[in-house]
């Protein structure tokens, strides 16, 4: 059996267990402690929660900041990576900005992405992963997509593999194609490992946000795109 098949039946068994035993759900899901030392030499997955402290992202109807979203689908899906066996950096665990103390006013933000670039480039066989949300004035939108960074030919096979999971196994309506990063994505950009940054929905549409919110469907999310993560780090 394959590996996507046998992580298919894993996913509807966790799925099941889950819903009827909370305990052992809990158990899957705890947040494992961050991990802040690897060997260089070790394949790291780098999982970024994008913005965070001042840098609030988008804003969801309810209110919801796209920070906070972004940090809690991110730790799930660590803690998904660290039980399957991986090693993983996490760009931030608390609502904090990665900018350097010294950053000058206005160039904040920019500090802040040139830091998780340069975290990134300690390593060198780094996956790197970063947890965005989309949003668009109209509220009809919805679905996660993958942007790719053109920098390693590798990113795009990631970024099939977590697209291709997701519409499988969590939105069959989804017809969203993966995308290669343009030049204002600075990550992607400046990145050569390989690095995708995913939008994991719309804040825009009122559901959409509702079920992003959601821990169930955070864990969901994570389980889906660690087992892709996974599935990549053997190629």
């Amino acid at each position: 059996m394959s590996f996507k098949k046998l992580w298919s039946l894993f996913l509807a068994l966790f799925l099941c267990f889950s819903l009827l035993a909370p305990s052992l759900a809990r158990f899957f899901t705890a947040t494992a402690p961050t991990v802040t030392i690897a060997d260089p030499s070790d394949v790291v997955i780098i999982i970024d929660a994008g913005h965070g402290g001042i840098d609030g992202g988008t804003t969801g109807k309810s209110g919801v900041l796209e920070k906070d979203l972004n940090l809690a689908i991110a730790a799930h899906l660590a803690s998904f990576c660290r039980l399957l066996g991986a090693t993983v950096i996490e760009t931030r665990t608390a609502d904090i900005s990665l900018a350097s103390p010294d950053a000058k006013k206005g160039h904040v933000k920019q500090s802040d992405l040139e830091n998780r670039v340069a975290l990134a480039k300690k390593y060198e066989n780094a996956i790197f992963v970063s947890i965005h949300m989309n949003a668009f004035p109209e509220e009809k939108y919805h679905g996660l997509q993958v942007w790719y960074s053109q920098n390693h030919q590798s990113s795009k096979v990631l970024a099939d593999m977590l697209q291709n999971d997701v519409r499988e196994q969590l939105q069959n309506d989804n017809h969203r194609k993966t995308k290669a990063a343009t030049g204002s994505i600075y990550i992607l950009r400046h990145l050569d490992c390989p690095a995708v940054l995913i939008e994991c929905g719309f804040l825009s549409n009122p559901l959409e946000c509702a079920t992003l919110e959601s821990e169930q469907a955070q864990k969901r999310l994570a389980l889906v795109l660690a087992g892709a993560l996974m599935r990549f780090k053997k190629i």
